[in-house]
């Protein structure tokens, strides 16, 4: 799974490495510890006034679609296997996708003293493969967006320490992905997700990190000395 990840690209940065305007998320400095719950931003693309715009926007990690309850789960992960068909995820998966930017993300460690936490990266951004949803707030009238981040087995360099990694997506899927038209084959965006994913796990590796990443009480998200390694 994906539990906890960097996005350390501020705002003019995400704007020009995806071609996109800011959104609600044009105040956006970074942090190097996004937890489930967060706000951080996603890049999506929606038809206004007949125009197609790329924008980055503000979302809540765990998705929360319109119908669901508010006493329902809300997912922080949604597995590539079953993203197509699964009743949580499928309307989205059909046309409400987007990116989710990161630098990188953890994942834990067991040893005899505990959670070790490894900071798992490549040389640059990265566009995880995500699905978003939009509820309307019927107390303020505004619309809120929600998002989990799709995982796949890890073929990365977390395989050595965990079975499930994000879906990384090239930048030559962007555009199909983010599309707001309904996906019509299904089995095939899955095949080119996977294949994706497949190259971009090669250019990942990792290394061992402070305990401080285990508690999101502890750990400033603004330190920059979270993702530094002690190897």
């Amino acid at each position: 799974m994906c539990g906890r990840y960097a996005s350390d690209i501020a705002i003019d940065d995400l704007m020009a490495f995806f071609d996109a305007s800011p959104g609600t998320a044009y105040d956006w400095a970074g942090l190097f510890s996004v937890a489930p719950s967060d706000p951080a931003p996603v890049v999506r693309e929606r038809l206004l006034d007949d125009e197609l715009h790329r924008e980055v926007d503000y979302a809540r990690w765990g998705l929360r679609p319109g119908w669901a309850k508010d006493s329902g789960p809300r997912p922080i992960n949604a597995r590539l296997e079953t993203v197509a068909t699964s009743g949580m995820f499928r309307s989205a998966f059909t046309s409400q996708r987007c990116l989710v930017p990161m630098t990188g993300y953890y994942e834990w460690e067991t040893t005899p003293s505990g959670k070790q936490p490894h900071y798992i990266h490549s040389d640059g951004p990265l566009a995880a493969a995500g699905l978003y949803a939009a509820r309307k707030d019927p107390a303020s009238g505004e619309w809120a967006l929600t998002y989990t981040v799709i995982t796949r087995e890890a073929r990365d360099a977390s395989g050595e320490i965990h079975d499930r990694m994000p879906v990384f997506l090239l930048p030559d899927l962007w555009g199909e992905w983010l599309s707001p038209d309904a996906l019509a084959d299904k089995e095939t965006m899955t095949d080119r997700l996977t294949a994706s994913s497949d190259e971009v796990a090669q250019t990942m590796t990792t290394h061992r990190v402070d305990r401080r990443v285990n508690s999101t009480q502890k750990a400033d998200p603004t330190d920059p000395s979270l993702v530094e390694s002690i190897d």
